[in-house]
């Protein structure tokens, strides 16, 4: 019997996939949960193990092709062996906390079931199907994994609300599956979902998880979904102390944009208030906004760019690919932020002499504590104390409201060069830190970033971003802004510069060039030039600026 294996999701908001390389070949023996093949996102390279034992029949795609989530991938001749490796997928399960409690439902329609697609997160609305972890006439139980799903942030692990045997597969891997679409059909056991999966949902405890199958990405496993009734009216429990059904990614929704949930009336199956109806509330539409690391959230309004096709007179000498994976998120989040923001940049440079004698010194301090200090924690130290005073720069413009947003904390987010494209880590609450903290912080979140291991959260809520384009070189640059925010610093490369004394002598300073690059809706060309003139008292003062932090 021939088994048709299946690109599973792949990650939050994820629909493709590029296939880097097969690990196996036609005639092939392979085991359940056996990796099979690479594939690269916009966010990592993930890892797909086969769901069951079999020998390879058929490879389905070339190296290089883009695969839509749910596709077959390869088909198996499976004999005795085409059962599914469950105790693996179980394993990763039970050492997996739920990541964000998010509620689905599965409609009884007879003697079938539908499971439909969770939310996956905060303004995520579809996933790419990476795989099945299931085939038709396997038998589920309650909370057991049915699917892998990628969005643009994780790869989210799917579990029945109810137990059954597949009936229907209603994607194939690599496909793009809108939340709350039915997924697949469950036939013959009790459609009633388990007791332990609204435990976890009430519970509301976020934390990440790697799949047991997959070491070069990080998994989201969601909180077990509510099951639909015997009587097929799905439902959607509500969260303790509220008066609306709705999830926990549209209620702090609702909490962002000022919206009283409680006065809204759902749209959703059972009356549930889903983000659309949020998003109405205040006039607007499911927009999103970059968060200028290939993720998306609510708040911001959504553009439709022109796409102008290329024509060439000379294709015999030209080669084509595909714009995808984090090449294809970055594009599309520079284009949007460049069409909203009216960017300016100021630049100059400051003498970092003694920035340079402090790092040096500090060489040794921090080899016996473990780590190694570059000038980007020091930087930042600077940027926090500088933004204190210029809080227009740790802002955001909230447009659809037609707001100012001064944040309280200092976020710092730099940009991580990987093999995969530009990351951007964040140090959260780098006020709160020394400098040796977060040297130890930027070395763990760099290594991660190469190596395509964070979690969706460490690339979230930066206030202000650096990018530090002078550990590669470059004696100036003209940084996009990452959206939401208003400001980018950017710093380059130190060199030897002569300067003329007061006696008429030439000596030598260590020279270092920096941008800020601004949202002039916010922020004025003299404010900017104020606040970078600020920022190099500290930076060329580093002495003093260790004696002003808290």
């Amino acid at each position: 019997m021939a088994t048709d294996v299946r690109l599973p999701e792949l990650g939050e908001g994820v629909t493709e996939g590029e296939l880097v390389k097969w690990t196996v070949n036609v005639g092939d023996t392979v085991k359940p949960d056996q990796t099979v093949a690479e594939i690269m996102t916009d966010k990592a390279t993930v890892e797909v193990p086969s769901p069951v034992a079999g020998v390879v029949k058929e490879l389905k795609f070339k190296k290089g092709d883009i695969i839509k989530v749910e596709s077959v991938i390869l088909t198996l001749d499976s004999a005795a062996g085409a059962t599914k490796a469950a105790p693996a997928a179980e394993a990763a399960k039970q050492t997996a906390p739920s990541a964000a409690p998010a509620a689905s439902a599965a409609a009884s329609t007879g003697a079938s079931t539908d499971v439909k697609l969770p939310e996956l997160g905060e303004g995520v609305t579809e996933g790419e199907l990476v795989k099945w972890t299931v085939n038709v006439g396997d038998t589920v139980k309650p909370d057991q994994t049915v699917a892998e799903i990628m969005t643009d942030k994780a790869t989210v692990e799917v579990p029945s609300p109810v137990a059954g045997v597949v009936k229907e597969l209603k994607f194939k891997k690599g496909d793009i599956i809108k939340v709350e679409s039915v997924i697949l059909t469950l036939s013959g056991a009790a459609a009633t979902a388990s007791a332990p999966a609204k435990t976890a949902e009430k519970a509301a405890a976020p934390a990440t998880a790697s799949s047991s199958h997959s070491t070069s990405h990080s998994s989201l496993a969601p909180a077990s979904m509510a099951a639909a009734s015997t009587t097929g009216a799905a439902i959607y429990p509500p969260v303790a102390d509220s008066k609306v059904l709705a999830t926990p990614a549209t209620r702090r929704l609702a909490r962002e944009m000022g919206v009283d949930i409680n006065g809204l009336n759902g749209s959703g199956l059972a009356g549930r208030v889903t983000r659309d109806d949020v998003l109405a509330s205040k006039g607007g539409s499911s927009a999103v906004a970059s968060t200028g690391s290939g993720a998306v959230s609510a708040g911001a309004p959504s553009m439709n760019f022109p796409k102008p096709a290329y024509n060439s007179t000379q294709a015999q000498a030209e080669e084509r690919v595909e714009l995808a994976g984090i090449r294809k998120k970055i594009a599309q989040n520079l284009q949007m932020a460049k069409a909203i923001i009216p960017h300016f940049t100021i630049m100059d440079e400051a003498d970092v002499t003694q920035l340079f004698a402090l790092r040096e010194s500090l060489k040794d301090f921090a080899d016996k504590n473990g780590t190694k200090i570059t000038y980007l924690p020091i930087v930042m130290k600077a940027l926090v104390a500088t933004l204190r005073e210029f809080p227009q720069f740790n802002a955001s413009i909230d447009d659809a409201a037609s707001q100012i947003v001064y944040k309280k904390y200092f976020n710092i987010g730099f940009a991580a060069d990987t093999p995969n494209g530009l990351l951007v880590p964040v140090i959260k609450n780098a006020d709160q830190k020394t400098i040796l903290e977060i040297s130890k912080e930027i070395i763990d979140l760099s290594k991660r970033a190469r190596d395509g291991k964070l979690k969706p959260d460490e690339m979230k809520g930066a206030t202000i971003t650096i990018t530090n384009i002078g550990s590669v070189g470059g004696t100036y640059a003209t940084p996009i802004i990452n959206h939401p925010e208003v400001a980018i610093l950017g710093m380059y490369k130190i060199q030897d510069k002569p300067v003329l004394k007061k006696d008429g002598s030439i000596g030598f300073i260590k020279s270092m060039n920096y941008t800020v690059t601004a949202d002039h809706r916010l922020i004025d060309g003299a404010v900017a030039a104020n606040f970078l003139k600020s920022f190099f008292s500290k930076i060329q003062n580093p002495g003093v600026l260790m004696m002003g932090m808290s």
